[in-house]
């Protein structure tokens, strides 16, 4: 047995043992337990982080990212359907949250969020990803008030005379007869140049619920990567061309689907090393981002009375530069940061049987909205003692929000009319905010196994397209309204925790409470003609608290694990709860390893949520337990094996955040998959 199986199969074992329920076709989730493997690092967490080596996980190549991030204590996700699955942190999401693709931004083109920036994300491209929990650093550009998820890259290594390396990961599953292939090459260029090429595709169709019911869910998604770099004497540069493709993607719980929707970006980043006095290093990225999307409700399904098209486009485009300095014993941080997102949404509409005239749309959801954010931020980090650690953040954020085409008559009715209906104001002029936020984070080591942590920040993130400028109705009825006046939600959080690592056992414990002002609401109101109402946001005063735990025992061959995350969601100025908050919820894990296999166990739970918010959730939901079987096998040092049955018995369930499901009506949510196969090879070179 080489060193290269032991620790490969080693970090295996104890991803194994808390992936959580559902596999592969963006079925799969993955927990990650408070353990270091030594020598790999394959996961390291804290009380505010977790990260871990996505060429170390033990499931096919491709993963959606939603599903691959869901099970990380604090994490969760809401389902509409197989793909895009969107990430909640500490209980919250959308732009409440960043993500973060190799330096770079990007914004899903669907007002739904069919395709959340995790749908895109390359992670199957990461050589390391990292996920905090609340505000962590000031240094992740402006909001992330949730939290934030960043994908690394670094240059590829090359054994003594080889020019090529590589991986290479092929999967199946039963449920939806999904599939999924991917891989990477690198190729040594000489003196320090190198290229890097990737691929992936993965499909799956219809998947079945515990009930047998066929859940709409089925997609195709391509994508591929191209990077050229320089990496030697301290100066690393990379040039990124990256294009991701959804196609014929099905949503149970929305009322479109989505024929297609296509990514490109184009990323240029790079550091150098340099010394110049207390001036260490210098980094820095250029970024661009297009999506355009197309959602309707006849491509993929049989409509109802009314045809309806939407194509949509979000561009963006940004960059940073950061100084790294030491000062004896201080690291600092001192950056400049923008982003720049545009967002246009077109409706069409038509009689069953007519066709969709394109040259006279029916809505105008996105009037040309632009959200410009320009930060500048410094950090720093001090050794107080061998066993103390302080860090201070403070950051400005200077917004700008405009909406180039809210006067343009579409439907007969523009966005500035449903803007001054709604609200008694327009969107004629741009809007600006000066936001400052900050935090300071206090580590202090009780003994070299015992670590105690406490975090005080303020953070500030600005309303969304959607929250600010989003204009629908029809005949001049309004029916979903943005705010142009809505204030940026202001957190001010607090956690502690407790953190313990030995040989043979650790644990991870942390409480948080974060208090906000002028919490961005979603509320619904009555309206004269609108049937349904409308759809509006306001400011509140909210309030978010919660505990983290996860541990694990080592007995020699057998490791037990555990997690167990809970999130309260209070609405201050109205009473009740807010929406979309996850129950207490968990996992609980036994795994055999006997050097090249390993087999084990999973128990997945939640318990009920009668805490909800009728604007959001779709009612209450039912606590639910599931088992999961694993185990992986290395056919030798290069290539492993890894096989598993998930919700083994076959139960029919729905998590607290899955959207309604407006495609079956037998049914009030998007119920998740039930019992599915599934088995993957994973192959280095």
């Amino acid at each position: 047995m080489t060193a290269k199986i032991t620790v490969r199969l080693g970090a295996t074992a104890l991803l194994m043992s808390t992936i959580s329920t559902a596999a592969f076709a963006q079925n799969a989730d993955l927990t990650l337990d408070p353990i270091t493997v030594k020598d790999a690092q394959a996961i390291v967490q804290d009380g505010q982080s977790t990260a871990f080596d996505p060429a170390l996980l033990p499931v096919p190549a491709g993963l959606d990212g939603g599903a691959l991030l869901s099970t990380i204590p604090g994490v969760s996700a809401s389902r509409m359907g197989g793909h895009g699955l969107d990430i909640i942190i500490r209980g919250m999401q959308k732009n409440q949250l960043n993500i973060i693709d190799a330096g770079s931004f990007t914004y899903g083109g669907c007002p739904n969020r069919m395709d959340p920036p995790t749908s895109i994300a390359a992670f199957y491209r990461a050589d390391n990803v990292i996920v905090e929990r609340g505000y962590a650093s000031v240094t992740n550009g402006p909001g992330g008030s949730g939290g934030t998820v960043r994908l690394e890259r670094a240059a590829p290594e090359f054994e003594t005379g080889r020019i090529f390396s590589g991986s290479l990961a092929v999967g199946a599953n039963s449920n939806g007869h999904g599939a999924s292939i991917a891989g990477t090459v690198a190729v040594d260029l000489g003196r320090g140049f190198y290229a890097e090429f990737s691929g992936e595709r993965k499909q799956s169709d219809d998947y079945e619920d515990g009930d047998g019911r066929d859940v709409r869910s089925g997609f195709t998604q391509k994508s591929a990567g191209l990077t050229f770099g320089y990496d030697k004497d301290g100066v690393d540069l990379a040039l990124d061309i990256e294009k991701d493709r959804a196609e014929d993607v099905k949503f149970a719980g929305a009322q479109m689907d989505s024929p297609l929707s296509e990514t490109m970006t184009y990323r240029l980043r790079g550091g150098l090393d340099i010394d110049m006095g207390a001036l260490t290093r210098i980094e820095g990225v250029l970024f661009s981002s297009n999506v355009d999307h197309t959602m309707d409700n006849f491509t993929l399904r049989t409509p109802t009375a009314m045809k309806m098209l939407a194509p949509t486009t979000s561009d963006t485009y940004g960059g940073k530069i950061e100084g790294q300095f030491e000062f004896g014993q201080t690291k600092a941080k001192l950056g400049v940061d923008f982003q720049s997102n545009n967002r246009r949404a077109l409706g069409y509409s038509s009689m069953v049987g007519m066709p969709i005239n394109l040259d006279k749309p029916s809505s105008l959801s996105w009037p040309d909205v632009t959200i410009a954010q320009l930060g500048i931020y410094g950090e720093t980090e001090t050794a107080l003692s061998e066993t103390s650690t302080l860090k201070l953040g403070l950051r400005y954020d200077h917004v700008r929000a405009s909406a180039g085409e809210a006067d343009v008559v579409v439907g007969g009715t523009t966005a500035n009319d449903y803007y001054t209906m709604v609200y008694g104001t327009d969107f004629a002029e741009a809007r600006t905010e000066d936001n400052i936020g900050g935090l300071i984070r206090f580590e202090h080591e009780l003994s070299p196994e015992t670590k105690l942590f406490a975090g005080l920040s303020r953070s500030v993130r600005t309303a969304d397209t959607n929250e600010r400028a989003f204009a629908r109705g029809m005949m001049g009825v309004p029916s979903y309204v943005g705010n142009p006046d809505i204030n940026p939600e202001k957190h001010t959080q607090f956690d502690i925790g407790l953190e313990r690592q030995t040989e043979t056992y650790g644990f991870t414990a942390t409480a948080f409470y974060d208090r906000v002002s002028d919490y961005i609401l979603q509320d619904h109101i009555s309206w004269p003609g609108a049937m349904k109402g409308v759809t509006t946001y306001r400011n509140i005063n909210a309030e978010l608290a919660g505990v983290e735990l996860s541990g694990q025992w080592n007995l020699g061959q057998v490791l037990l694990a555990g997690d167990m995350s809970y999130t309260y969601g209070g609405n201050r100025s109205d009473g009740g709860a807010l929406g979309q908050i996850p129950p207490l919820q968990g996992t609980i894990s036994a795994t055999y390893d006997a050097d090249i296999w390993q087999i084990g166990a999973r128990i997945n739970w939640a318990s009920k949520q009668d805490r909800i918010y009728t604007v959001l959730d779709a009612g209450e939901t039912a606590g639910y337990a599931t088992l999961d079987v694993f185990g992986t096998y290395a056919l030798n040092e290069d290539v492993s094996l890894l096989a598993g049955i998930d919700n083994l018995f076959d139960k029919s369930y729905a998590t607290h955040l899955s959207r309604s499901n407006t495609f079956d009506t037998t049914v009030e949510k998007v119920n998740e998959p039930g019992r599915n196969v599934y088995v993957a090879v994973q192959m280095q070179f």
